[in-house]
């Protein structure tokens, strides 16, 4: 079967590289006979001329679309943008400086074909793959906060949930209702390919970093708050997720060591009750019960008040729990409650439709593209 590839790069002022970057694309494609293609690039509201020198790099080609937003909306909304304007049957994303190189668009197209899966991704942890010129930093982040992912995902066989750099079948994308504005969108396509279902393969790859963008994210010239952002971007993705997992370990931590004092001050009051039994078992029981409280009043308080926030944030993970499998049930079932309460039945088609219609209003939000 030929398929038509449809190759998506989201850009945010990256007027000095993107030129290089559509050249590159267009020149590996060219060289494929057995493909059709197509090339959706879109900016996200850059500051600089990036924009601009898309269009110019896009000429007169008519399998060149380029489109824009007038402000920046966040790597997954452009994203969702250039899949709107695909038309081929296998979407591929494209980082915008290439940190991985073109030949991954079909790479990862072959994959599709060859390992029957419905998502490829490129990956430079798995077996084969790498990561040249990274600034350790960044790449202990990424490794490591991919390992937290994988094991927080129900694709924990994968070692990239992150990467950009992905080949989707476009009946799969059709399938998914997306509304992730920010990097996020990666990990929500996992979690919703794993409600439906979908098979996803991971290919090495060699990630190589440009000598400026290496020198631009050298861990001196990074704030400690964009390092935290990063963290806290890899703990919430983790959390979507699995929402309920932080509040039951939270649970345990507290029921645990507030039944071992219960058990303890038990014990206690059974020792008392014993060694007072001669006085009458009420009288025992009431005298073993004043006897401990008042030698370990603050157990009793403290194992109470653990009980308490243990048993609670339990029933909360249990209720997180609930809702989570509500959402996927409603989900497979392609159903969504509307804003009264009630649950209706969405055809993908027209809810992506709506969703798109949505976030384009006020319509001079986004560019018109280039002819």
């Amino acid at each position: 079967m030929r398929h038509k590839i449809s190759t998506v790069v989201a850009a945010y002022n990256e007027e000095p590289v993107i030129r290089d970057t559509i050249y590159g694309i267009i020149s590996h494609l060219e060289s494929q006979a057995g493909y059709d293609w197509e090339l959706i690039c879109v900016d996200d509201g850059s500051r600089d001329r990036t924009f601009s020198v898309m269009k110019e790099a896009a000429g007169n080609d008519p399998r060149i679309k380029v489109l824009g937003h007038l402000r920046n909306m966040g790597q997954g909304k452009a994203l969702r943008t250039g899949f709107e304007a695909c038309s081929g049957d296998i979407v591929v994303t494209m980082d915008a400086d290439l940190s991985y190189g073109p030949q991954y668009i079909t790479s990862l197209s072959e994959a599709l074909d060859k390992e029957r899966a419905d998502i490829a991704l490129t990956s430079p942890y798995t077996k084969g793959g790498a990561a040249l010129n990274v600034p350790f930093y960044r790449h202990f982040l990424s490794r490591y906060g991919n390992k937290y992912l994988s094991r927080m995902s129900n694709y924990k066989n994968l070692s990239t949930s992150t990467s950009v750099v992905r080949a989707y079948r476009r009946e799969v994308l059709d399938s998914l209702f997306l509304t992730s504005d920010g990097m996020e969108l990666q990990l929500e396509i996992l979690m919703k390919s794993a409600m439906m279902g979908y098979r996803v393969f991971e290919i090495p790859a060699r990630l190589i970093w440009r000598k400026q963008k290496k020198e631009d994210a050298k861990f001196r010239r990074v704030s400690k708050m964009k390092i935290m952002k990063t963290i806290r971007l890899y703990l919430f993705m983790g959390w979507l997720a699995k929402p309920a997992l932080i509040f039951l370990i939270l649970a345990l931590f507290l029921l645990m060591p507030g039944l071992y004092m219960v058990a303890m001050l038990f014990y206690r009051v059974v020792s008392e009750v014993i060694a007072n039994s001669g006085r009458g078992i009420s009288a025992a029981v009431s005298e073993g019960l004043e006897t401990v409280f008042r030698k370990y009043t603050y157990s009793f308080v403290v194992s109470g008040g653990l009980i308490i926030f243990g048993f609670q944030l339990l029933v909360f993970a249990l209720l997180t729990l609930q809702n989570k499998f509500y959402f996927e049930e409603l989900y497979r079932l392609g159903l969504r409650p509307t804003q009264n309460g009630r649950v209706t039945g969405v055809d993908p088609e027209r809810a992506k439709t709506e969703e798109l219609q949505k976030n384009q209003d006020p319509p001079h939000d986004i560019k018109l593209p280039s002819l």
